[in-house]
């Protein structure tokens, strides 16, 4: 039976594959409606607080369920490296009352969780990359029909991971599991056609951005705002104040070209470009590129070398003491970019498109006005952002770069924007507010 569920879910998930062209065909005469949507619920995001969660999640919080035991079994499922920092520190936020099963690697493990699948340790992105490891992930969507046959979960908490997750989801609500998600996917974004199938998936999600909930809410998703991670990472390894202090003695540009090779070397030829030009205007200037993966050390190196570029520094570690340091940072759209808005340093925001299909999506599929995390939370432009193909663009980024290194108005109204987006997010603890959820959830009286 479950070999036959596990076929003909890879049917089904092969023939959306191949209907997705038809999908996105479909959405396209109707991307400008869906964009004045956008823009009309990031206007209303940015003057309206989210709803607390007791509030938000009330129709999750009164789902029917059914009573399985005195100690509440919960299963915890991450599918990459970074969803499972957050699962890890959400296990250890639960408490040893709960019994924990998990899909994961070594750090759930690490924090008292049974992990019954090391999913994490195979991460896959991309249609090849999902291609190359299809048996494991049947073998884990197979472990994972027995887990719920066989010893079904009062809750399924899925982090992160949608492609995978909302599969997983769908499963565990056909076998009556209710199914929380953490960390919410982008479909506001990219692809809000897939809303009615998440709809129909989970049975509410949790969202780490502030305007993520009027979003989901739209289309009938319960979802409450719990605070971003990263907010937590600070107030847990706050920047030493001394290192912060030794950087801001020279003016200091902190490049940052993405995490993944594809990304570095899209990117950095063009951050190269742009700090010589401000080197050139500013010859005092220090350029430093910090980066946390040491496995990415030996190709930063090689490319700067490359580049002609031996007067950049790499330093291999935290982030925080070069961005809180920093007068300007110039980073690539994503994680490290919204860490770097929260130094409160005036930040561009980049991002090179590689190819003609990405520069097509671009400018046809995304459906928000910004791709930079801080504009989106604060409804309007506070960092300038770049997304372009071809080398054309950087002339634009080096135009505003050298206007925020040098003019003083226009770096202290960068601060007052940044300030603006800090206080937005909230206070830190993003993990307890998860974990309160989820054993609110699991005290309710079962129906």
């Amino acid at each position: 039976m479950i070999a036959l569920t596990v076929l003909l879910t890879l049917l089904r998930e092969l023939l959306r594959a191949l209907l997705a062209p038809l999908r996105l065909l479909a959405y396209l005469p109707t991307r400008h409606r869906w964009r004045a949507v956008a823009r009309e619920v990031l206007d209303t995001a940015a003057h309206e607080p989210p709803l607390p969660p007791e509030q938000a999640l009330r129709e999750f919080f009164a789902t029917r369920r059914p009573d399985r035991g005195e100690r509440p079994h919960v299963f915890v499922s991450a599918g990459e490296q970074s969803g499972e920092l957050h699962a890890a520190r959400l296990v250890r936020a639960l408490g040893p009352e709960l019994r924990i099963t998990a899909f994961g690697g070594e750090p759930l493990a690490a924090a008292g969780a049974d992990v019954r699948f090391q999913l994490s340790e195979h991460a896959v992105m991309g249609v090849l990359g999902v291609l190359r490891q299809l048996p494991l992930i049947l073998r884990a969507f197979a472990a994972y029909l027995r887990l719920l046959r066989d010893d079904p979960p009062d809750l399924v908490v899925l982090v992160d991971y949608p492609g995978l997750h909302v599969v997983m989801a769908k499963a565990a609500r056909r076998h009556e599991v209710p199914v929380l998600h953490y960390v919410a996917p982008q479909y506001w974004a990219w692809g809000p056609w897939r809303m009615r199938r998440y709809r129909r998936a989970v049975g509410a999600t949790l969202t780490i951005l502030p305007f993520e909930t009027a979003f989901f809410r739209r289309f009938r998703v319960p979802a409450a705002y719990i605070g971003h991670p990263l907010l937590d990472q600070l107030a847990a390894h706050p920047p030493d104040a001394d290192a912060v202090t030794a950087v801001r003695r020279t003016r200091t540009l902190v490049l940052l070209p993405g995490s993944r090779r594809a990304e570095i070397e899209t990117n950095l030829p063009g951050l190269v470009r742009t700090a010589s030009a401000l080197r050139a205007r500013d010859p005092a200037l220090r350029c430093v590129l910090p980066h946390e993966n040491p496995r990415r050390t030996a190709l930063l190196r090689e490319r700067l070398a490359a580049l002609g570029a031996d007067w950049i520094e790499h330093h291999e570690g935290p982030l925080a003491p070069w961005l809180f340091g920093a007068r300007l940072i110039l980073a690539k759209s994503g994680t490290g970019s919204l860490l770097a808005c929260l130094s409160g340093n005036p930040t561009l925001v980049v991002y090179q498109l590689r190819g003609m299909l990405s520069t097509v999506g671009y400018h046809n599929i995304l459906s928000v006005p910004w791709i930079a995390a801080a504009n989106l939370i604060a409804g309007r432009q506070v960092v300038p952002e770049f997304c372009f193909h071809g080398d054309d663009g950087w002339r634009r980024v080096e135009a505003d770069a050298l206007r925020l290194w040098t003019d003083d108005a226009a770096r202290a109204e960068a601060q007052r924007g940044l300030a603006e987006v800090r206080a937005r997010l909230g206070a830190p603890g993003a993990t307890d507010r998860v974990a309160a959820i989820v054993h609110r959830f699991l005290a309710a009286t079962p129906s």
